[in-house]
């Protein structure tokens, strides 16, 4: 299930395995590519709202689309001094995000990829949203992924800066 841990994982081990070649996905450039990978889940907090008996759903729905979520990204981007590069690692955190929600079998519609301009719905249905197997094994690749670059890191293969 592409939950929060996924998402997060698989962003950190994209960014691990483009830092092989890439200086520019350092930590801190990292750590944003993670955030990204958060930011269409932020209408999560409709959940929370209706605790308090507010019903924001349809407010805060478009950020679960991706012009919706760029557009997050690009204001979050704003309270950052290198705004290009932020919104690059945003924007690629946003990617992974819907990447890995393309792979969901949806009760409903799929994920309007192209929504304002195509009202047309995707989904690959390879897993469902209550499957803990990915998360697993998603898990267990970054840890892979990350003693591969500890072993690396020893050799001197790549930068221990990580």
């Amino acid at each position: 299930m592409p939950d929060w841990i996924t998402h997060i994982a698989a962003a950190w081990i994209l960014c691990r395995v483009l830092r092989f070649r890439y200086k520019s996905f350092d930590p801190e450039n990292t750590v944003l590519v993670m955030a990204g990978a958060l930011i269409p889940d932020l209408v999560k907090f409709a959940i929370l709202s209706q605790a308090v008996g507010w019903n924001i759903w349809n407010s805060i729905q478009p950020v679960h689309l991706p012009l919706g979520s760029f557009i997050i990204a690009g204001l979050a981007s704003l309270l950052f001094h290198d705004r290009k590069t932020a919104f690059l690692m945003l924007g690629l955190g946003v990617s992974t995000h819907y990447i890995l929600d393309l792979t969901l079998k949806n009760v409903g519609t799929g994920i309007y990829l192209l929504y304002p301009f195509y009202w047309g719905s995707w989904q690959l249905g390879w897993t469902t949203s209550d499957d803990y197997h990915v998360t697993i094994a998603v898990v267990m690749l970054a840890i892979l992924v990350y003693l591969v670059s500890r072993f690396l890191e020893k050799r001197g293969t790549i930068s221990s800066r990580f």
